[in-house]
């Protein structure tokens, strides 16, 4: 039994023609249909039987319709299932009889179809409908009783009426595949009784005017949602002169009434629904299967094809989306009864009554929208429903709500349509109704009338925005729908019902260029290529707003020479003029009555707001439009009293700073403390009028892209702009803790907002401004706001003044970090001069200068020269400042990294420890330098071979970084481009390949593509190519990154050398011996020059080469050199470092090849054994050497036969031949 609330939802049928081979371009068809289903209701998977209510078919659509619906099969496995069936069943001609085809392999095939879906090939065709409400009709004919066409349906449920035979699926498919032509009949026996069936397809090939009578039956009383017909391709009649049974015309004869049949009835069903609208809707693919016959079973892929060429078409994709927009709905448009063809007599009389204006013929998107406002009003069964959209003008409420009664008219007996912009005009509307019903004229009486009448109705109350009217008493207590249309989401509290408030926000980009693509191309007129690309970046200027965008496009659509293109550069320029031009068309051009702009619109709202109100939005308009904090206002409010400014105010400057004082006193207690209570009812004031929105999940506030545009014209623009910048320096501050430093991380958007619109900016507001983009991570910009700075000081103040020089060191250290380490370095030692000169050697400013330098010459790669100094500056700081002051602790976290850089890596461990708990003893556990020396530590575990502890301590470091500085500061991608090179160390390719990419990507969006950091990114990838055999790729890559670091940092800099190993190396995988040699020893060279004979580094390269020279055959150098290089290893790195591991591997393979077994299996046991213990069993060089060990295994015993007895007198090339085919089959166990 059906509840009331299915009763209410509309009826989805699809219906399937019948065609032979041809069938398969109904399934492509609904596969299409089904994707876009699943898009519409969020990508959830749904399938054909849990969607339609009815799935019917004839001939070859009655075995799609029992596949989708009976046997519940996914449309991609349908469509599977039918092409191995038509291949199966036609592929094969009889070479004689009065058929084409063998019905015993139609037969079997069925049945195989069946036994796999089911488990039971003699699965009956009527199932319990409890499993599976989807009702399947599938038709045939009696064979004996053509004359009336009235086929036989065989049911997946019971029927009383009418029904068709009690027999199994495959009996079923079977009849309606019986084409006299094609197969023979089949005889069904029910009850001792014979029936015999042919094909469906003669008479009935579009079998849709019986399905809509049995849905009738089936349904009396319901509404239907939306009818799909699927025809297998028009058909046309092909005349063939030869009268053999191998060219036969009856087919072709067969097929022209097959088609004649299914267009017959496709026609009907066009004039039966012609004054309904979005309910009945006939696919059928017009060109290129006229000539493809039933069986053409080698002509499937011509037919996908076609199919997929007709679903191209743009009738076909606007006619796709309104059906799915139809079915997904679910809204009854037609009774059941209407579909079947049914005739009622005219009502005596029409009492109704709908006054409504129509809605806009390019009304487009908004389906979600459209789909719970229609719910929300229509779902009721005998209550009150009152649904509220909201949101800023010009967004398209009205549209959306005239769309939706446009959509249920058939649903209400009345509509009343209110304007609600004043009490007065709420008044006259009810009173026009009354009027028109002969009854009391009063608002009160016809509520009162809407509250005892039991018809259905539905009153609108549009453009209710005025906060001073009083909508509440003019809604109907009960009974009957509501739709209220507003800019105060306010109102939203009247709301009744599920899912009863919309808020309404701007169009999506892909809604939004339809629309303008609609009314720009009214004359039939295709876009250009570059005209769709710019009509997407002309609506994400124009925020989305569909009024904006509607007379956009008017205005476009009407002047001559005038494109999209254009127009976007016209807009970009000057945006309130361009928009404001359609006030100036001829009323002709415009697509509505009403005449108003965005900017008219949202000028009705901003003068009732309060003064207050006002002052907050011409500050908040020079802000960025998002991301508004009210910690902004209270920071500033904070500081305002006790700030200071290195220079003298201008006039212009002082009148900024007295109106911002004015104005945050609005704000405070008596107390002087900040009163969040008097901000949030400003604020409160400006939302209430959807000019601004509140951003519940960042607790900020944003306003729309034009209305931030707009508010910057209700004021003076250059005092606007200056009162908005005072604000900002106000709040900014030269604190670095995490709160300080959080703060400034969200602030860079509003700063160079500010910037934006004020070109001369003052050096008082850029002493603080630069803080910003220094906390950002954007150097370019902070370099451009220091210059001036710089300059300013230097002018006004002196060289050698304490601010001039703070500015020079703020710009040596930007330079430095985009990787300018010349210009760095030669800024900073002026510093030097003239603090030593002016402060002494001992002040902390000149050490910090000095600290500044020595982390300058370890970015050069002079790391020696950077622990002197760097040692020099720490003797002084502990004497001066102690040594726990964070300074102090910020030379030791840099020395310790030198330490790391050098190799002397368990001094870098220990002091890098040492300052990590200090500093969070002092600074905090989140303080950015604590993470600076977390994150060097990383690198430091990494260098050692701790690739486990550099893991984790690389994960809470990205946390905490993400966390306080962002996710795309260059801080926290210098750890996530460390962490990246630890998985690739660890042989976790796959995530350091993915974690790698990333940080190149941001990298060189934001430093560009030759800054020093996105080259260390790319090296390493590179790396990781390698790792994962991806050879081509590590080489490409390998010498974009080091001919880069050459021009960058130069030949000889250790971060130039580190791309050139791994280039190197990839050489020797790839077989070019010489490149690698050539390489390799001139990496060795310069390592040995650089850093040391015994660093690390040259150690690592000293093994790689050595691994060249046993590939290249040179077996004694690579034997010299692999045992200078593993002493040298154990007594700098000890006997478990990877490096270490790595040399006693590669001496155990030198060693192999010159026939020493037992020292090869000794050294590649004990680096094994080692690995398993420190790195892991699963570790990729862990893997290597136990691979190693079993080549080395193998070798020593076929070698050991092979070169004796029959074997004696082979040649070594066969014997390494033998060689390799037995290591590739045997892999004998081994044990320490």
């Amino acid at each position: 039994m059906q509840t009331s609330q299915e009763e209410h939802i509309g009826l989805n049928i699809l219906c399937m023609d019948g065609g032979g081979v041809r069938g398969l371009s109904s399934l492509i068809i609904l596969q299409e249909f089904m994707h876009r289903v699943e898009d519409a209701r969020g990508g959830s998977r749904v399938h054909p039987y849990e969607y339609f209510d009815v799935i019917a078919g004839t001939g070859t659509g009655g075995i799609s319709a029992c596949m989708l619906g009976r046997l519940r099969m996914p449309i991609e496995k349908a469509i599977e299932k039918y092409a191995n069936l038509v291949k199966e069943v036609f592929k094969e001609k009889k070479m004689s009889g009065p058929t084409m085809y063998k019905a015993t392999k139609l037969q079997d095939a069925l049945k195989t179809m069946i036994r796999e879906a089911t488990g039971d090939e003699m699965a009956m065709m009527s199932e319990d409908q409890n499993d599976n409400p989807c009702k399947t009709m599938v038709f045939a004919m009696g064979k004996h009783n053509l004359n009336a066409a009235l086929p036989v349906i065989f049911r997946s449920y019971p029927a009383t009426t009418n029904p068709g035979p009690n027999c199994a699926i495959w009996e079923a498919l079977r009849a309606t595949m019986a084409h006299p032509d094609l197969f023979k009949s089949i005889d069904i026996v029910e009850s001792s009784i014979i029936q015999s069936f042919v094909g469906g397809e003669i008479g009935c090939s579009n079998p849709l005017v019986h399905v809509l009578i049995e849905v009738e039956r089936v349904w009396p009383g319901r509404q239907v949602a939306c009818i799909i017909s699927i025809g297998t391709g028009q058909a046309r009649t092909i005349q063939v002169s030869n009268t053999s049974r191998w060219y036969r015309t009856q087919d072709v004869m067969v097929m022209k009434d097959m088609a004649t049949d299914s267009e017959r009835v496709a026609q009907e069903m066009l004039v039966r629904f012609r004054r309904t609208s979005q309910v009945y809707f006939r696919f059928n693919v017009d060109q290129g299967l006229q000539d493809m016959k039933k069986g053409s079973w080698e002509r499937l892929g011509e037919a996908m094809q076609h199919t997929k060429a007709y679903l191209q078409k743009q009738e076909t994709d606007q006619k796709l989306n309104e059906a799915v927009r139809s079915s997904t709905e679910r809204r009854g448009i037609v009774s059941t009864a209407h579909g079947a063809g049914q005739i009622f007599s005219a009502p005596e009389n029409c009492i109704g009554f709908k006054h409504c204006p129509a809605p806009t013929k390019l009304y487009t998107g908004r389906t979600a929208e459209n789909t719970q406002v229609i719910t929300c009003i229509t779902a009721g069964q005998n209550e009150r429903r009152v649904c509220v959209v909201y949101g800023l003008g010009g967004v398209g409420k009205t549209q959306l709500v005239l769309n939706v009664i446009e959509r249920t008219w058939d649903k209400w007996d009345y509509i009343i349509y209110v304007d609600a912009s004043s009490t007065q005009s709420i008044e006259k509307a009810l009173s026009e109704f009354g009027k028109a019903k002969s009854m009391d004229k009063t608002s009160k009486g016809v509520v009162s009338w809407l509250e005892s009448c039991t018809e259905r109705w539905l009153v609108v109350f549009d453009n209710a925005d005025t906060p001073t009217t009083n909508v509440r008493q003019y809604i109907p207590a009960r009974g009957g729908s509501v739709l209220i249309t507003t800019r105060l989401p306010d109102l939203a509290r009247l709301a009744e019902g599920p899912d009863s408030v919309c808020r309404l926000s701007s169009m999506s980009r892909t809604d939004g260029t339809e629309l303008l693509a609609k009314i720009v191309g009214l004359g039939n007129e295709c876009l250009l290529d570059d005209d769709m690309t710019a009509a997407e970046e002309l609506v994400q200027n124009l925020g989305g707003l569909a009024l904006a965008i509607v007379h956009a496009g008017a205005y476009i659509a009407h002047s001559a020479g005038m494109t999209i293109t254009r127009y976007q550069n016209l807009f970009l320029s000057q945006r309130r003029r361009m928009l404001e031009e359609y006030n100036e068309l001829p009323v002709t051009a415009k697509l509505e009555e009403r005449g108003d702009t965005v900017y008219t619109t949202w000028r009705i709202s901003y003068d009732q707001l309060k003064p207050e109100s006002r002052e907050l939005l011409g500050l908040i308009a020079y802000l960025h439009h998002s991301g508004i904090s009210e910690d902004i206002f209270k920071r500033a409010a904070a500081a305002m009293h006790s700030k200071t400014y290195p220079l003298p105010p201008t006039d212009v400057e002082s009148q900024a700073q007295s109106y911002i004082k004015r104005y945050l006193s609005n704000f405070l207690n008596t107390d002087g403390s900040w009163d969040a209570v008097s901000f949030i009812r400003v604020m409160s004031d400006l939302t209430s009028f959807s000019l601004i929105d509140f951003d519940r999940l960042n607790l900020t506030y944003r306003v729309h892209v034009l209305v931030h545009d707009w508010a910057k014209s209700m004021a003076d623009p250059a005092l606007a702009v200056e009162y908005t910048a005072t604000l900002l320096s106000l709040s900014i501050d030269h604190e670095d803790d995490t709160t300080s430093l959080a703060f400034k991380n969200q602030l860079g958007l509003h700063v160079t907002s500010a910037l934006t619109q004020y070109h001369n900016i003052g050096a008082n507001h850029g002493y603080y401004f630069e803080q910003v983009y220094g906390c950002t991570g954007r150097w370019e910009q902070q370099i451009k706001l220091l210059q001036q700075l710089f300059a300013t000081f230097h002018n006004i103040l002196g060289g050698d003044h304490p601010d001039t020089l703070d500015s020079m060191t703020r710009l040596a250290w930007a330079h430095q970090c985009l990787g300018q380490y010349d210009k760095a370095e030669q800024l900073e030692v002026e510093v030097i001069d003239a603090r030593k000169r002016v402060l002494g050697v001992e002040h902390s400013a000149t050490l910090g200068a000095m600290s500044d330098l020595a982390w300058i010459y370890s970015c050069q790669g002079q790391h020696n020269k950077s622990k002197q100094l760097g040692l020099q500056v720490i003797d002084h700081y502990k004497r001066v400042l102690g040594p726990e002051h964070p300074d102090t602790l910020i030379s030791m976290g840099n020395l310790a990294w030198v330490y790391s850089c050098l190799g002397q890596y368990d001094k870098a461990e220990q002091l890098g420890t040492q300052v990590i708990g200090a500093r969070k003893r002092v600074l905090g556990a989140e303080h950015p330098s604590t993470l600076d020396t977390m994150s060097n530590l990383v690198a430091t575990y990494s260098d050692m071979g701790q690739y486990n502890k550099a893991e984790q301590l690389g994960l809470q470091t990205i946390d905490l970084r993400k966390r306080v500085l962002g996710a795309e500061h260059p801080d926290t991608l210098i750890s996530m481009g460390n962490l990246a090179w630890v998985y690739s160390c660890l042989g976790q390719y796959d995530k350091a390949e993915q974690l790698g990419t990333q940080v190149i990507s941001t990298r060189k969006r934001i430093l560009g593509p030759e800054h020093h950091s996105t080259l260390d990114t790319m090296s390493n990838l590179a790396s990781t190519y390698l790792g994962m055999g991806q050879y081509d790729k590590a080489e490409q890559l390998g010498i974009e990154t080091l001919d880069a670091l050459k021009r960058v940092l130069g030949v000889d800099h250790p971060d130039t050398l580190f791309p050139m190993s791994t280039l190197a190396s990839t050489y020797s995988k790839l077989g070019q011996y010489d490149k690698a040699e050539r390489l390799g020893a001139q990496l060795v060279d310069i390592r040995k020059r650089v850093l040391g004979d015994e660093h690390p580094d040259t150690l690592d390269s000293i093994s790689d080469l050595a691994s060249t020279y046993l590939r290249m055959g040179k077996h004694d150098e690579a034997k010299n050199l692999q045992i200078w290089g593993l002493d040298a290893c154990k007594r700098v790195l000890g006997d478990e470092h990877p490096t270490t591991l790595k040399s006693m591997h590669n001496l155990a393979l030198v060693f192999s090849d010159l026939g020493r077994w037992d020292e090869a299996d000794e050294l590649c046991r004990k680096a094994l054994i080692i690995a398993e213990r420190t790195i892991g069993d699963q570790h990729p060089s862990t893997q290597q050497y136990r691979t190693s060990l079993l080549r080395i295994h193998n070798e020593r015993q076929v070698k050991a036969a092979m070169t004796s007895g029959p074997y004696l007198y082979s040649s070594p090339d066969v014997i390494d031949q033998q060689v390799n085919l037995l290591y590739a089959f045997t892999a004998p166990p081994l044990s320490p």
